[in-house]
């Protein structure tokens, strides 16, 4: 047979051609389309290479908007991230404000409105993509019809010649279209399930935001409302805190009224018992409450001792340099303010009975620290003493007319033999922090002051501890002698040997309810009966007062009298002051002024018993212990 003329061509050749264009078409066709409107619009190209670039633009388009969606999702994860990080934060705070819980809740709205646009194109794409199943499968079925010759008539009817095709070459055709549509059609399927699988993934991602952001919100509103009865609790407690606070400076001032109508012989009941404004400079021994001879028994112990509560406590700088603070993190609780160097500090001071001296030499000479303590509780104490110092030169009207700074208690100890002769460690401190003192202004109250045992209490910095007072208390963790005492010896040296004939502290049963008697005496009394409340003991004073029986008797006349006390509670203690002390006595629970019992025991309890005090603002901070 002879071959006929296809210009060059094989018909076989151009079969396969024709194939593979119709195939191509079909497939971008089926994997390009976006929305119908843009398919059609390729679809009417006549130009099969501009066909297929329409096609193409598409096919970008949508990439790029699938692109855009998955940056979206990791944009949305960040922000969700950050959102969780600042909830816990805010969470973790004691409060955080309206504004900020409203910025919160701006950014998850706005989290919340991109997952609605992400799932609406998502939802549209799962739209066309359904679209492009339909036309595929409308396509299979088109080809399989069109196809409908069997292997005979393919492989021996020449009326059947496609495109002046001759069976066997007509076959063999064919054959390469039925296998290449076969292979593009699982290709397709496959990219087809791939996309499906993928807009899935991405659908179940955002949901996942969209709950965790849920979750978050949740959270926000629970921190939200929890903040919120905080602060309403908080309200509350100012407003108690305020009438309490007014309250109390009312009674302050009433004490103090009734301290001023005290009789000759109870002023100088007072006077004996008072310290007289001694805070420091010594190395006091240590202490330990005696056993209580009978039970009974009850000691009323004092927190802290000789203390104005301003600056720094030297035992509780102590307690934090054991605790690895740094002398500059010590200076900068106890002060508001780390230490600074001076570049014009006085190169000398002026001392009483020495005349002008060295300022360092004037400081090794301080007396006022042991030098075996930590080396940053010695350097804190070198530059708070500087500071003291510096600030009595500018500012007290004693150093001129006096002729200097004074050697005593009043103002810092000073020995002249330390001076001359300094231990090595607190030379050391001395030196090594030279020119250096308290930032801020020397005009702020409490500047460079400090005293031994504040208690755990001071006023420019609350409760001194590392956990729960007392038992976290720092100058309980360094020992301090004055933390927890009960207070029986004269009250002008902590060693002092001098008892007024009292041999221990604790008070027995008779004379405790004595004091509670006395305190019904002080509220309902005449003022010839008040005039009777001091010590029953003659030792130390003269003078006669009533005796403990008297005193029940006269408590029986206003019907208020106390004869047993079963127990003593915990009391209540706020802002450095016991504000309350409760007793089960024979007349039930009876709960008393702080301040005001605290009083009657300095007035009536017997020889130098006492309860210690702040020596500026008469706050009393106590406890009574029982020994049952």
């Amino acid at each position: 047979m002879a071959a006929l003329n296809y210009g060059g061509k094989t018909p076989f050749s151009q079969g396969i051609k024709l194939a593979i264009i119709l195939l191509s078409i079909s497939i971008l066709i089926l994997i390009f389309l976006g929305t119908p409107t843009r398919a059609d619009e390729c679809s009417n190209i006549a130009d099969l290479d501009k066909r297929a670039a329409c096609y193409e633009d598409q096919k970008k388009e949508k990439e790029k908007e699938y692109t855009s969606i998955q940056s979206k999702l990791r944009e949305i994860r960040e922000k969700t991230s950050e959102i969780s990080d600042k909830i816990s934060q805010l969470a973790s705070q004691i409060s955080f404000t309206q504004e900020e819980i409203n910025q919160l809740q701006n950014e998850i709205n706005y989290l919340e409105n991109e997952i609605n646009i992400i799932n609406d194109n998502l939802a549209d794409r799962k739209e066309t993509l359904s679209k492009k199943e339909e036309l595929r499968n409308l396509a299979i079925r088109n080809l399989s019809k069109s196809h409908t010759l069997s292997f005979w008539e393919k492989l021996l009817t020449s009326s059947k010649v496609v495109a002046e095709w001759v069976g066997l070459e007509y076959t063999a055709a064919d054959f390469v279209y039925d296998r290449a549509v076969s292979y593009e059609n699982i290709n397709w399927i496959r990219i087809l399930n791939e996309e499906i699988i993928s807009f899935e993934q991405d659908k179940e991602e955002a949901l996942n935001i969209k709950a965790d952001i849920t979750r978050q919100q949740q959270n926000l509103i629970n921190v939200r409302d929890g903040i919120a009865g905080e602060k309403t609790v908080a309200e509350e407690e100012k407003v108690r805190l305020e009438q309490e606070r007014e309250e109390k400076s009312e009674k302050l001032l009433s004490l103090e009224e009734e301290i001023a109508r005290l009789s000759a012989k109870q002023q100088a009941v007072l006077q004996l018992k008072d310290s007289g404004g001694v805070i420091s400079g010594y190395e006091a021994p240590e202490y330990k409450l005696p056993d209580p001879p009978y039970r009974p028994a009850f000691a009323l112990m004092s927190y802290g001792a000789f203390t104005h509560r301003y600056g720094m406590s030297q035992y509780g700088a102590k307690g934090r340099a054991e605790d690895g603070q740094s002398y500059k993190d010590i200076l900068s609780y106890y002060y508001g303010e780390g230490p600074k160097e001076k570049d014009d500090f006085p190169k000398k001071i002026e001392v009483q009975g020495y005349g002008e001296m060295d300022f360092q030499k004037y400081l090794y000479g301080l007396a006022e620290m042991p030098h075996t303590w930590p080396k940053d509780a010695l350097k804190a104490q070198a530059i708070a003493a500087r500071a003291y110092a510096y600030r009595e030169m500018e500012l007290s009207p004693y150093y001129k007319r006096d002729g200097g700074i004074c050697t005593t208690q009043s103002c810092q100890v000073f020995l002249k033999s330390k001076s001359d002769n300094p231990p090595k460690e607190w030379k050391e401190a001395v030196d090594e922090t030279k020119n250096i003192i308290i930032g801020g202004s020397i005009k702020a109250e409490g500047y460079g002051m400090y005293s031994s045992s504040t208690g755990g209490y001071l006023y420019q910095s609350g409760w001194d501890t590392y956990g729960d007072w007392p038992n976290d208390a720092y100058e309980k963790a360094a020992g301090a002698w004055g933390f927890y005492r009960a207070w029986y010896n004269h009250p002008r040296n902590p060693a002092s040997t001098d008892y007024c004939g009292r041999t221990t502290p604790w008070l027995n049963m008779e004379e405790m309810t004595d004091l509670l008697n006395a305190w019904v005496v002080w509220r309902k009394g005449t003022d010839e009966e008040r005039d009777n409340i001091y010590p029953v003991s003659r030792a130390c004073w003269s003078g006669s007062g009533y005796s403990m029986q008297e005193m029940a008797e006269v408590a029986d006349k206003y019907d208020e009298k106390y004869t047993n006390i079963s127990d003593v509670s915990k009391p209540t203690i706020a802002n450095g002051v016991t504000l309350e002390i409760c007793f089960n006595t024979n007349r039930g629970n009876k709960c008393i002024n702080g301040q005001d019992f605290a009083f009657i025991v300095w007035i009536r309890a017997p020889g130098y018993i006492r309860i210690e005090r702040d020596v500026i603002r008469k706050n009393f901070l106590y406890d009574i212990k029982m020994a049952k």
